[in-house]
């Protein structure tokens, strides 16, 4: 094993078997967990759900909401914990029926811990759905004696050593997938497996292919999706960026949105990697974009990952990832995001080696940690008061 890169590899590498493991966990707790959903949202008149976290957990609210709003047809919101600590009271309103879903790895995130108790003193009636891999972290021992908590703890080793999420994220995103289908909990476990099957046969079939790729000498990448996939690409966007410890610069938008400017930063020394929708009314839209890229010249490289690939998106791109090649798999858009970001992650991980860095810690200057350090969250309502700076949260 490469001299610091003793988790990264494995923590990646086992996420299929890690998702199997945390459905069966959550199936274990299925009544419990549609108990909570049906009194504390289903019930209510008008529930605001918000999904929160901070930097890559924050992802996961993005590529959850759609599923989430879709099949709950409630109204759910993705708001960083980060934008939650400094403007709660723009978000959170205070006379509606709110329930906070906070997405932690470790659970001591200032934020996140923040946004719990600001949503506490804030909301009239609050509720809140824990998503963490820690047992130990404050966010896992925070007290419920008006059993307004919903704590999903999951397996050890959801809870990823390395320095980016991995494992992590994508468990606790396949947790809030199950709580999308918590009515049709075998639905979803069936999904999930075709999810992990499909996950380990892109592993053996197109590692090598992004090892190569990795090799390039490109200086930026941008990463497109469209709805839970665009999830995927801020994901993606980041695990490259942090594991090539910002030698490579990395955006994220939708195959529409890139066209509103961001697309003038596309240049010879930029990879594109394009997550592709398995709806044929979407990929039309997505196809356009390509065509677009490709007559213009712009991108040195560019991938499609995609169910299937066709002759039409093979002229456009130079590498396909196929993860349904025989139609074997039944696997929603809404749910791949699961899959489609270890596409992210690899590039990241081999992008490291390449530039021999060390996975498990590529920030070598320590600018980025595993959990964000020096942040305070304040407490303005002693600030209202007496003008002081009480800390609420570090």
């Amino acid at each position: 094993m490469a001299r610091g890169a003793e988790h990264t590899p494995r923590e990646i590498e086992s996420q299929p078997k890690v998702w199997i493991k945390n459905v069966e966990m959550l199936r274990s707790r299925e009544e419990e967990i549609r108990s909570f959903i049906d009194r504390r949202i289903f019930s209510r008149k008008a529930p605001s759900v918000i999904l929160s976290g901070a930097g890559s957990s924050a992802f996961i609210g993005l590529a959850a909401e759609s599923l989430l709003r879709k099949r709950w047809q409630v109204d759910v919101e993705s708001r960083p914990s980060t934008d939650i600590a400094v403007n709660w009271d723009s978000i959170f309103l205070r006379h509606a029926d709110v329930t906070l879903v906070s997405f932690s790895r470790s659970g001591n995130s200032p934020e996140s811990v923040g946004a719990f108790l600001l949503a506490n003193r804030f909301c009239e009636r609050v509720n809140h759905i824990i998503v963490t891999c820690n047992k130990d972290g404050n966010l896992a021992r925070m007290k419920n004696e008006n059993h307004n908590i919903l704590l999903l703890l999951l397996s050890e080793e959801a809870d990823d050593k390395g320095l980016a999420m991995t494992a992590s994220f994508t468990t606790m995103l396949m947790a809030s997938q199950f709580l999308a289908y918590i009515r049709h909990t075998e639905e979803y476990e069936r999904i999930i497996g075709d999810i992990s099957k499909a996950t380990e046969r892109l592993f053996r079939e197109y590692a090598s292919l992004l090892s190569e790729v990795s090799k390039l000498d490109f200086e930026r990448a941008f990463f497109l999706g469209n709805g839970a996939l665009y999830g995927c690409a801020a994901e993606s966007h980041l695990k490259l960026q942090e594991l090539s410890a910002g030698n490579i610069i990395c955006k994220s938008d939708s195959f529409l949105g890139v066209r509103h400017g961001p697309e003038v930063a596309i240049n010879d020394k930029t990879l594109v990697v394009y997550f592709v929708s398995t709806d044929p009314f979407l990929r039309c839209y997505e196809l356009d974009l390509m065509k677009e890229l490709d007559s213009k010249g712009l991108g040195m490289k560019k991938i499609a990952v995609c169910n299937r690939s066709d002759e039409e998106m093979r002229r456009c791109v130079d590498y396909t990832i196929e993860f349904d090649r025989d139609g074997g798999f039944d696997i929603p858009d809404l749910c791949r995001p699961v899959m489609d970001v270890t596409v992210g992650q690899m590039l990241g991980l081999f992008k490291a080696l390449n530039l021999n860095l060390k996975p498990d810690n590529p920030s070598e200057r320590g600018i980025i940690t595993r959990v964000v350090k020096g942040v305070k969250v304040f407490d303005h309502e002693e600030f209202r008061k007496g003008k002081r700076f009480e800390v609420l949260a570090e």
